[in-house]
Formats: structure tokens, C-alpha cells, sequence
């Protein structure tokens, strides 16, 4: 059977079974400096129960968590057996079919990817939703906006977005003119450090060695880590904890450092509310749980993606157009 057939077939299941709960949200968008962004409010996950003790702030990276969802994972929610991950459905849901791409022996969400993580990843995102576009992200570190310590990266179909099946981020990589794949470059209108590159689909789609992908997709991912990094040192001092979220698409990779999890805003009325972002959030899809904190996103002066720069890492002064990673 094709992933793609057990997604759906796993997915169905669960739901009835009321493994998986899935929650209605409301979709609303806002535009910043051309970037479209798509707000989705969902009141219920606010009753989400949260295990504040694999809340990564607060774990002992020496020490497993005392609750890990992962291992094991509830069966009715396991997709696919794969080497060495599982593919698991998300068990609360905005976005049906939401998968998870989980380490089966316990690894640390503050670790890099690996070669056979993003060969994985690739072909999940690949074959998942009947080739449909997808999203993959990693949440890595204290302040990325995971909620779970053990090493998983998460994949989303795309077909839900009204403005078309990608994520609003492209828009801004769709302005880098002449691009080159395995190229790094960093985008003017972005307030934040990052660094993104395009993905050679023909020498993707040719390979039929699983190998060579795994090896490709490492080779573009720590050549942009290793650009971060350049960046960093550029324009701040690096701390010892270093947390940044991912982005993968069938078209490109990103990475953004993060300096905080939680966003400070004020909506117009002056009232505070914090905001947890995530990698999503990059990709230009901001969630939030309550009246109050979808108010202040609607009525931000300062722009979404100023709130962005917020938990990421603001350049100190212009940024490059593009990045020597070499």
C-alpha cells in the first residue's frame, strides 16, 4: 500500500477511534512587505493538555524526558515503520494528515539533521499527499517553539493554503532573480537573519540512489548552517544554545536562528499577550489560540514580519544579497 493510501486509511481510523483529535480553526490573512501572511485561529487547542515536563526550556539534556509520547508511540496513530524513524500522525490536528518523522531510538531535538533524516523527510514529503506539495519543518533547540524533546521533524500538505499550495514565504524566494540551485542567499525584505537556497529538482527527480539524495539534501542543509553561522558572527555573538527552525520544500531549504520562542505584542488597545512561534511561523503561517492574541496579530503596527525579527535575530546592518558559503 502507498503511504499515501496508509496516511489517509491510519488518519481515518484514529479519528473515529478518537485517537486523534482534530479541531476546526478559522483562517484569516495579512500582508507584509509582499508576503501573504495566512493567521489560523483555533480556540480549542487551547485546551490542549500540555506535560510541562518535556517542555524543552526546562528539560535536563543529560536526562530523557519522564513522558515521551514517541516511545512508544500510540499504535493507532503509527503510519509507517520505517529503519530508523516512524512515521506518526499528529495527534492534535489543525491540518488533517499532519505526520510526524520521529527518531525511533530517543535523540534530542537540539541535534542537526542527518543525512538519513532529510532522505527520509524528502521522500515522505514526496509521496505522502499523491505528490499534492508539502511542507517540511524542524523545530531545533530551546527556543525554536518545539514542544517535544525527542528528535522529530513535521510535514503538512499545502493544498489548504487559498493563495495557492505553497507556503507565503516563497513569495520572497520567487523575488531572488537568477537564482542558482545549491546557491545561498539572503532576502532584503526579510529583518531577520536567514539563509535560503533553491534545490536542483532535476538532479533530485534523476537520482535513483538513495544515498546520493540523502547525501545531496546534507550537503545543501549543512552548507546553510555553516552560511548561519557566518552570519551570526557577523552581526551578533552566537550563545552556547543554539536553536533555529527549518524549512523544506520541494523548491528550497531555509534556516532562521532563534533568540526567543515567545513574542511580546501589544494590540491596539495597548494590551499584552506573549506568542509561541514556531518554524511555521517563517514559513509566513502564524497560529493562534485565543481572542486577545489574534487580535494583536491583526492590529501589529510594527508588521508580521517585524514580529518575526522579534524571536529571531535582527541583522545589524543591511544584509548581503548573497552568502559565500564555501
Amino acid at each position: 500500500m502507498s503511504l499515501a493510501s496508509l496516511v489517509k486509511q491510519t488518519y481515518d481510523a484514529a479519528l473515529k477511534s478518537g485517537d486523534l483529535l482534530f479541531f476546526d480553526a478559522e483562517k484569516s490573512t495579512r500582508s507584509d512587505n509582499g508576503v501573504n501572511f495566512l493567521i489560523t485561529y483555533a480556540p480549542s487547542l487551547a485546551s490542549k493538555p500540555r506535560n510541562e515536563e518535556t517542555k524543552l526550556e526546562t528539560l535536563d539534556e543529560k536526562k530523557k524526558p519522564k513522558v515521551n509520547p514517541f516511545l512508544p508511540p500510540n499504535p493507532a496513530l503509527v503510519v509507517k515503520e520505517l529503519d530508523e524513524h516512524r512515521v506518526l500522525l499528529n495527534k492534535f490536528c489543525i491540518v488533517p494528515h499532519h505526520l510526524l518523522i520521529v527518531s525511533k531510538e530517543y535523540r534530542k531535538q537540539s541535534e542537526p539533521l542527518l543525512p538519513s533524516d532529510l532522505g527520509v523527510a524528502w521522500k515522505c514529503m514526496m509521496s505522502a499527499y499523491n505528490g499534492a506539495p508539502a511542507l517540511v519543518f524542524y523545530n531545533c533547540g530551546p527556543y525554536s517553539g518545539a514542544s517535544q524533546p525527542h528528535k522529530h521533524m513535521q510535514l503538512i500538505p499545502l493544498e489548504m493554503l487559498e493563495d495557492g499550495p505553497q507556503p507565503p514565504i516563497k513569495s520572497a524566494f520567487d523575488e531572488i532573480k537568477d537564482r542558482k540551485a545549491g546557491q545561498i542567499y539572503t532576502l532584503d525584505k526579510l529583518p531577520f537573519i536567514h539563509v535560503i537556497t533553491p534545490l536542483d529538482r532535476n538532479f533530485i527527480d534523476s537520482s535513483t540512489d538513495k544515498e546520493e539524495t540523502e547525501d545531496y539534501l546534507a550537503q545543501m542543509f549543512f552548507g546553510l548552517l555553516d552560511a548561519m553561522f557566518q552570519q551570526l558572527r557577523k552581526h551578533t555573538s552566537p550563545g552556547s544554545e543554539m536553536s533555529y527552525n527549518f524549512i523544506m520544500t520541494g523548491q528550497f531549504m531555509m534556516l532562521v536562528p532563534r533568540a526567543k520562542e515567545m513574542a511580546f505584542i501589544q494590540d491596539a488597545d495597548g494590551r499584552p499577550t506573549y506568542l509561541s512561534i514556531n518554524s511555521l511561523g517563517f514559513a509566513g503561517m502564524l497560529l493562534v489560540k485565543a481572542p486577545e492574541e489574534l487580535k494583536a496579530l491583526e492590529t501589529y503596527e510594527p508588521g508580521l514580519l517585524n514580529l518575526l525579527a522579534e524571536v529571531g535575530i535582527r541583522w545589524s546592518d543591511s544584509p548581503e544579497e548573497m552568502v559565500d558559503a564555501t
